[in-house]
């Protein structure tokens, strides 16, 4: 034994556990049935509101998450903020609490090609931890309210219809979408957080239209559009307190088709905001 061996503290060396494939890979299957029977229970759960409301948060929050993913965090730790796996915090030099379990989520593994010549992509179980559960302090949230006039004339460049002010709309509706005309109507004089609100809603409406308009079966779909679109480019989005029954009486499988359509436009309308937006938090910035 060299002097250096004799820093570790044990005169002889330790015999480590073996290392088992097969154990690994138990656990791997296992983890990844876990959050199957999970997505599936959270989907199950889409029926209350207050689930809808956690999921939407989410999905709000980690625009690049799929929405299989943002259910199975809102469903595990409805509260996260930054996720990152162990790897990637101990990179940053940011260590796991002891004790604290991971939130499982799915990520794509390699394609291949079944014998029925059918492209198939596997899906395998991986850990990611909230920052909130590691020893890195929680970052302070610069809270500055977007510029309504930028917000609102992006936003307009998402909208396959013309946009037009009205003061003629009935009293409580700020925004309306008129199939008909192929138009959206908005009150006039609406502040910043209403207008967003309103108008991202009946945008929904207008990029849901393919023909066979019916507000009742797209309300739910418009409003989860609005709110993640409202809640990313930085104002305060209205929640949801009612589900429509087409929404409600949707299998699982169906109402994940409908949160992944309603969360691809609600990207598109955040996106292009979050454009516009840079050259003015740019300026902000260097000041």
């Amino acid at each position: 034994m060299t002097e250096l061996d004799e820093l570790f503290g044990n005169e002889k060396p330790t015999t480590m556990e073996p290392y088992s494939k097969d154990d690994w890979i138990r656990q791997k299957n296992e983890n990844r049935a876990l959050a199957y029977e999970m997505l599936e229970t959270a989907t199950e759960e889409l029926n209350n509101p207050d689930t809808v409301m956690a999921y939407l948060d989410i999905q709000s929050k980690f625009d690049r998450y799929s929405v299989s993913n943002a259910l199975l965090v809102a469903y595990q730790n409805p509260e996260a903020t930054r996720l990152c796996d162990s790897k990637t915090w101990q990179k940053n030099h940011v260590f796991i609490n002891k004790g604290e379990t991971g939130i499982i989520i799915l990520e794509p593994g390699k394609e291949y090609t079944r014998d029925d010549g059918k492209t198939v992509t596997p899906y395998n179980a991986k850990k990611v931890f909230d920052i909130s559960q590691t020893n890195a302090r929680p970052r302070q949230q610069r809270t500055r309210t977007p510029d309504a006039r930028v917000v609102v004339k992006a936003m307009i460049t998402t909208s396959p219809v013309p946009v037009k002010i009205s003061n003629e709309l009935p009293e409580g509706i700020n925004a309306h979408y008129q199939p008909e005309t192929k138009m959206i109507f908005v009150r006039q004089g609406l502040e910043g957080d209403d207008i967003v609100r309103a108008l991202s809603k009946e945008i929904a409406f207008a990029r849901l239209d393919n023909g066979d308009f019916n507000r009742e079966n797209l309300e739910f779909k418009a409003q989860a559009i609005s709110y993640i679109s409202t809640s990313r480019v930085g104002f305060k989005p209205e929640p949801i307190t009612e589900l429509s029954d087409k929404f409600s009486n949707l299998d699982a499988k169906e109402k994940r088709a409908e949160l992944s359509q309603a969360r691809d436009h609600a990207n598109t309308i955040a996106n292009t905001v979050r454009k516009a937006l840079e050259p003015k938090n740019k300026e902000h910035d260097d000041r």
